[in-house]
């Protein structure tokens, strides 16, 4: 046995036509292939039973689900009777505009189609619902752009796009399993564990004393290189107190994926290991830390230290040391001259010591004023490329409360013998305290003879 009910409309009626006549083979095209209806929204659905009266029931509560599903928010026990009884539900604007049935052996099968106009439907959206889909859009629009970025072989713009969206979707629910928080990690895990950072020879307009490298997918035609990626390169210096600390900045890859390491910081270990990371926006991770869960950063922790590179480097000194000069003139806040018994010798010694760097001329500069010690130096070492005087000492005291706070200034004069040019700087200066007038003295000292032992380094 079959069934039909006659359409309402003439437009629905061609978009949704079924006979009263054909064969259960012959059914209506809708129920195999939804149709589109301009300005309108269709739901298909069918149900079974065995009378007709249950099987329409469970299809009218199928099409209510699926349109549920849709608007937000539960509509089966709110619209079941006006929609089974009416064949309308004016809230929505829907209304059921074709049914099909037919019966075998005493089983029923119905198929219903609801339409329903598309203003009034969504403007029936629960403000949930509402949330979610301008989530997916934020998210669908990100991942969009993350494939632009990709197809343009900017990599790592990709990730940040991806974990942009990853951050939308730990702010509330979605739908989509693809704009799940796991799901959208695993993207960014993806993209960058197909990363590689590798040192290359360096480009003809590469200073000599630089390193050149550059970032490049383990996979794809011709492995393409990665543009516009920002690279963390991490390394070791010594800091002004003459011990070793960590440092690091960003270099960014150019259109040909390559970045360049100038030898630029002056207390950077002139012998030792760079590591160069991928880096992710700090703001990003920041928030991302503050709402995913732990094993999702930890994952992407690991992926970021596992295609990070370790490179070993030497840079040679810049100078020939065998041909410098270095003349201590330190002083005591009465004038008299410091030799062995004061600072500035054995802090340039350590310092420049971590730098593998020794001198085999140091020697205290001789008399008060800074034209006796260039007078007695020259005389000496005026075969010498290049001579360097340090000239500090105690200017100042004041007592304040029971502290002592002594005053130091300093400068180095850089000679070239041989033309007999000169350079000074005397930009240094330093203000400590101690208990007493000798602690305060060689605080100060000891804290100037850092600052210009530190400056000096970067001549070599």
């Amino acid at each position: 046995m079959k069934k039909m009910i006659p359409l309402f409309s003439i437009l629905v009626f061609i978009l949704l036509s079924s006979c009263t006549t054909m064969s259960i083979s012959e059914r209506p095209s809708w129920i195999d292939a939804v149709p589109e209806i301009p300005g309108e929204k269709v739901f298909v659905a069918s149900g079974m039973g065995t009378s007709e009266v249950e099987a329409r029931s469970n299809a009218v509560l199928s099409a209510l689900s699926q349109m549920g599903e849709e608007i937000g928010y539960s509509l089966e026990e709110k619209y079941f009777r006006e929609l089974f009884s009416s064949l309308v539900i004016s809230d929505l604007g829907a209304r059921i505009a074709d049914e099909y049935s037919w019966e075998i052996d005493g089983e029923w099968t119905v198929y219903v189609a609801v339409t329903a106009v598309d203003e009034t439907f969504e403007g029936a959206r629960s403000p949930e619902f509402l949330e979610i889909q301008k989530r997916e859009e934020e998210i669908s629009s990100l991942l969009s752009s993350s494939l632009d970025a990709y197809k343009n072989n900017r990599d790592m713009e990709a990730v940040e796009n991806v974990l942009q969206a990853a951050l939308i979707s730990l702010s509330g629910e979605v739908k989509n399993e693809e704009y799940s928080p796991e799901f959208l990690f695993e993207k960014a895990i993806r993209y960058i564990s197909n990363l590689k950072i590798e040192n290359v020879k360096p480009s003809r307009d590469t200073p000599s004393d630089s390193l050149e490298f550059r970032v490049v997918r383990k996979k794809g035609l011709m492995y393409p290189v990665v543009e516009n990626a920002l690279v963390e390169c991490s390394y070791s210096a010594i800091s002004l107190s003459g011990e070793i600390e960590n440092l690091s900045h960003l270099a960014r890859t150019n259109a040909k994926g390559r970045f360049v390491m100038n030898r630029t910081n002056p207390y950077a270990l002139h012998e030792g290991s760079i590591k160069l990371s991928m880096h992710i926006d700090d703001d990003l991770m920041f928030n991302l830390s503050l709402k995913a869960p732990v094993d999702l950063m930890r994952r992407l922790d690991e992926a970021i230290e596992n295609e990070s590179l370790e490179y070993s480097y030497s840079f040679p000194p810049r100078q020939d040391t065998t041909s410098v000069v270095i003349a201590l003139a330190e002083y005591n806040y009465d004038g008299s001259i410091r030799k062995e018994d004061g600072v500035l010798k054995s802090i340039l010694e350590n310092m420049f010591a971590y730098q593998g760097i020794t001198f085999d001329n140091i020697v205290f500069a001789e008399g008060e004023e800074e034209s006796d010690n260039i007078e007695s130096l020259l005389s000496q070492y005026g075969h010498m490329n290049k001579v360097y005087i340090i000239r500090m000492g105690v200017v100042s005291r004041i007592k304040i409360d029971d502290k002592v706070y002594s005053r130091a200034e300093g400068k180095i004069i850089e000679i070239i013998p041989s033309t007999l040019e000169r350079n000074d700087v005397s930009a240094f200066h330093s203000c400590v305290s101690g208990s007493g007038e000798k602690e305060a003295d060689e605080n100060t000292l000891e804290k100037i003879s850092q600052v210009i032992c530190g400056f000096l380094l970067g001549e070599f």
